[in-house]
């Protein structure tokens, strides 16, 4: 059976804790890579996440793009939502079991994506030191070894440690101008899923690999978050624990 392991971007939200009972009502652990600036906000949503069993990622403090920072804006981007994190464990009494981070927007510190080849001398020394910061404070990634697209190998080979994705929900979409992809309803995302284009990021009909989900906690899209999760457990999709990866 295809398995997938669910990721959550952004927030937390207002509906953080009601998003958490959701996933709990299904069986599905998560990783949410949370902001720091709402973290401040809302810290009693990462304890209620901690504590029902999740896993609290670093998204960074102010969800920039890392191409656009100095070295040292990107340093504390990273170190200050750690910390924060850190003290948020605490508060939930739980043992921070792993560091998890994810780029917002995927961003590595260049403006070209993993997927793009040819960096300057100088771009390639920037993602390093970038990496080295995150490798210091103890992030890490797992193989993934059933995750078989051939762009997935290029960043599993990359030796990064940051988390990217196999699918996006695109719910984001719907509340855009100018939606991309022309995702406008929740119909239109849960047609997104019957696509069979694994090379292009929409493989979730692909049976020859796992994929890493990503979906945002976003406020304005609370009330399609239970059936964008429906939709994935419809497909026969068997989400995966983090738990299990981690004592594995």
């Amino acid at each position: 059976m295809k398995k997938a392991y669910l990721t959550i971007d952004d927030g937390p939200s207002v509906a953080r804790k009601e998003k958490v009972d959701i996933l709990n009502q299904f069986g599905i652990q998560a990783v949410w890579f949370s902001e720091g600036r709402f973290m401040e906000i809302r810290p009693d949503e990462l304890v209620y996440t901690i504590q029902k069993g999740h896993i609290v990622g670093n998204h960074a403090f102010s969800h920039s793009h890392f191409s656009e920072l100095t070295l040292e804006q990107c340093r504390n981007e990273i170190i200050e939502t750690d910390r924060m994190i850190e003290q948020l464990y605490e508060k939930a009494g739980v043992k921070r079991p792993i560091k998890l981070f994810r780029f917002p927007y995927g961003d590595e510190g260049v403006t070209r994506g993993f997927y793009e080849f040819g960096y300057s001398d100088e771009e390639k020394e920037r993602v390093s030191q970038i990496q080295s910061i995150l490798k210091e404070l103890g992030y890490v990634i797992f193989p993934f070894k059933n995750i078989t697209y051939k762009y997935f190998d290029a960043f599993r080979h990359s030796e990064r440690v940051d988390w990217l994705w196999t699918y996006d929900a695109m719910e984001w979409c719907v509340y855009q101008e100018n939606p991309p992809f022309g995702v406008r309803t929740l119909d239109d995302v849960l047609e997104m899923m019957e696509l069979d284009l694994p090379e292009r990021w929409m493989g979730l009909n692909y049976p020859d690999s796992d994929e890493i989900i990503v979906v945002h906690d976003h406020p304005q899209t609370s009330d399609i978050f239970g059936a964008i999760i429906k939709g994935f457990v419809d497909l026969g999709i068997q989400f995966g624990s983090f738990n299990d990866l981690i004592t594995g």
